[in-house]
């Protein structure tokens, strides 16, 4: 807040009103616009109001994130300039001054509709608010925000979990015609339950393998947590007589491209849309994890297993993702009632004979 003299003598105050908006009021003497000045400042209580823009800020400054779910954050609350110049304003970049104690649903709805503006999925649209509901319910968490308005309103509708595109039988049909790198990728991206893609899999370094217990323990930059997987003796063994002879030739990745290079997102997506081009299907690399999920769970895996495998922490996420392939294993537990079913008929019968 200030006070400024124009130059038809008023004095103008410009000050914040109580949804964080910038105003302005003329006086006729500086004494009037001094006296008001000093009844709109801020008390210490209100001096730890958090804006939209700050609140995100402190959440990302405290909490591990990986650089693409920054950028992710950036946008939506700075948005990016283009390199012809322009700016491209993100869904949230109006609210980035507003205090979070001052956030409505028509706030949350004007998001939205910005977001439908720019032609984004509802998918989309859903990851985004979430990215916001995460840094105020952080906010809530450390006392900083009373109470996450947004947090009581559900996603929009229609964007239910869905596997990626891509069977096992899709696979099969490709992994022929993958370049042998690509091939070995594609095995550890599986055996390990990765993600594949340059953060995860193709970051992936041989001191990640315990070879006496026989696990591996991966950071996934995404979620910012290790797990740990149990990959099959197959797996482990190739893996080690890869080890070894990467061992002697100093190389520390357990994935790497021709000529032994690092793989980059590039690299990978281009041999992978090729490969899938010269036998006509659409499949993306990430099927792969999505994949080997359904297979485990359709095999009778227990649901807290595979998720462990996943590195999730919630299994209702993993059942969220892949009801589909719970059916089979609901299947099996419906033989095993009708069994029981059974025993309680056979065991009905002999007590009335007897």
């Amino acid at each position: 807040m200030s006070v400024a003299k124009r130059s038809d003598s008023r004095f103008v105050v410009k000050f914040k009103d109580e949804e964080g908006r910038w105003k302005q009021r003329s006086f006729r003497t500086d004494e009037e616009a001094r006296k008001f000045d000093a009844d709109c400042q801020y008390d210490k209580v209100e001096n730890t109001r958090l804006t939209l823009l700050e609140a995100v800020l402190v959440y990302l400054k405290n909490t591990g994130h990986a650089e693409h779910t920054v950028g992710i954050y950036e946008f939506i609350v700075c948005g990016h300039d283009r390199k012809n110049g322009e700016h491209r304003e993100g869904p949230a970049e109006f609210l980035a001054n507003r205090f979070i104690d001052t956030l409505t649903r028509r706030d949350l709805e004007n998001v939205r509709e910005r977001c439908r503006y720019d032609g984004m999925s509802i998918t989309t649209i859903n990851i985004y608010v979430g990215k916001l509901n995460a840094a105020l319910n952080w906010c809530v968490e450390q006392d900083l925000l009373h109470e996450n308005t947004w947090g009581k309103y559900r996603q929009l509708p229609g964007a239910k979990n869905k596997p990626r595109a891509g069977t096992l039988e899709d696979f099969r049909k490709l992994f022929p015609v993958l370049p042998p790198w690509l091939q070995w990728a594609a095995k550890t991206a599986m055996a390990l339950c990765l993600r594949p893609g340059v953060s995860e899999l193709f970051r992936l370094e041989w001191s990640a393998f315990d070879w006496k217990a026989k696990t591996v323990s991966v950071y996934m930059p995404k979620v910012d947590n290790t797990k740990l997987v149990f990959p099959p003796e197959e797996y482990l063994s190739e893996a080690w007589i890869r080890f070894q002879s990467d061992k002697t030739c100093g190389h520390t990745l357990v994935c790497r491209g021709r000529n032994g290079m690092a793989v980059t997102s590039g690299m990978y997506r281009k041999a992978w849309s090729r490969a899938c081009k010269k036998i006509g299907i659409s499949m993306p690399m990430y099927a792969l994890r999505h994949i080997v999920a359904s297979e485990i769970l359709a095999n009778g895996v227990d649901i807290a297993a595979v998720a462990a495998q996943l590195g999730q922490k919630n299994i209702t996420t993993t059942g969220s993702f892949y009801t589909h392939a719970l059916a089979s294993s609901q299947r099996r537990a419906a033989a095993a009632l009708s069994s029981c079913t059974n025993l309680v008929r056979i065991g009905a019968e002999n007590w009335e004979q007897s």
